[in-house]
C-alpha cells in the first residue's frame, strides 16, 4: 500500500485572506455572471445541454459528484428559479438522492459537447414521487 505524503506546513494556505493574496482581484465580469434567476441565456444553455454533474454532500460531510444525461433539453425549466431533473435508471445506489434528503444544497454543472462554456447552478433540491409535481 502506498505511503501518504506529508505536506510541509509552511506551504499550506491558512485562510481565505492567505488564499486571496495568491491571486489577482476578481474581474467585474466574473462577479456579474452570478445571477439569482435563470435568464434567457441560461434557459437556452439548458435547452441544449445533454449532460450535467450534480454535487451533493452526505450527512457525514463526504462530497459526491454524480453524472446525469439524456437527449439535450432533458432538464426542464419550470420557472426562473426551478429546474426539473428527471431520474433515469442507474445503479440504484441512490447516493445523490440520499444526500439530498440529508442536505438539500446542490451544485449543478451543465455541459454541451464541443462548447467551451459551462453553466453552473447552485441551489436547494427536493425529491418528488411524480415528475409532474406542480400544484
Amino acid at each position: 500500500m502506498a505511503q501518504e505524503t506529508e505536506l510541509k506546513p509552511e506551504f499550506l494556505v491558512k485562510d481565505e485572506e492567505d488564499l486571496r493574496s495568491l491571486f489577482p482581484p476578481t474581474h467585474a465580469i466574473a462577479v456579474e455572471k452570478c445571477q439569482k434567476r435563470l435568464d434567457r441565456h441560461a434557459r437556452d444553455f439548458l435547452a441544449r445541454s445533454p449532460f450535467l454533474c450534480i454535487g451533493t454532500q452526505s450527512p457525514d460531510g463526504a462530497a459526491d459528484v454524480s453524472p446525469r444525461g439524456d437527449p439535450r433539453g432533458f432538464v426542464k425549466v419550470l420557472d426562473d428559479r426551478t429546474l426539473l431533473i428527471p431520474d433515469r435508471p442507474g445503479n440504484n445506489r441512490l447516493d445523490t438522492q440520499s444526500n439530498i434528503l440529508a442536505n438539500p444544497a446542490v451544485g449543478l454543472l451543465f455541459m454541451i459537447p464541443g462548447f467551451d462554456d459551462t453553466l453552473r447552478v447552485n441551489g436547494k433540491a427536493r425529491i418528488t414521487r411524480d415528475p409532474i409535481c406542480l400544484p
